[in-house]
């Protein structure tokens, strides 16, 4: 891996460091503080494709309900489920695929989630305005999984 990919992932890695910070610490998320459950997956490859994965869910959510944000080619932040039947019992329309995202689907409301989930369409330039996008648009998906389960 060549020295500017190495930094490259690390600044990007860093960024996701601190989203997760301020999931667990900041401001924004205290009135959900103790309850957060955080999957993080980085991968290391050879080439520009950079994959840092953060599944975050509260912990009285039914499992598999998760709040995904990712860096792959794409960075971006979208609610899901990989149980179909999850979907149907908790949502009014019929469960919706998540585009590139095999057996999942996205828990909300929302119809623009294939468009709508993105914060950068690619690139590896993720920046500090980038990362308060993916935790405002973390917030608010939480606050509507939330409304969908009935859940404060």
């Amino acid at each position: 891996m060549s020295d500017n990919i190495n930094f490259i992932t690390q600044q990007i890695e860093i960024k996701f460091n601190d989203i997760e910070s301020q999931i667990f610490t900041g401001d924004m998320f205290s009135q959900w503080r103790g309850s957060f459950s955080i999957k993080k997956v980085y991968l290391k490859k050879e080439n520009a494709d950079i994959k840092c994965d953060l599944d975050i869910s509260l912990m009285h959510w039914p499992e598999g309900i998760s709040v995904k944000v990712y860096k792959h080619k794409a960075l971006a932040v979208l609610p899901y489920v990989k149980d179909q039947q999850l979907c149907k019992a908790h949502l009014i329309t019929e469960p919706t695929p998540c585009k590139f995202w095999k057996d999942a689907f996205y828990f909300s409301h929302m119809t623009d989630l294939d468009q709508g989930r993105y914060v950068l369409l690619e690139g590896n330039d993720m920046s500090d305005e980038n990362t308060i996008t993916c935790l405002s648009k973390i917030k608010m998906h939480i606050e509507e999984i939330n409304s969908i389960l009935g859940a404060d």
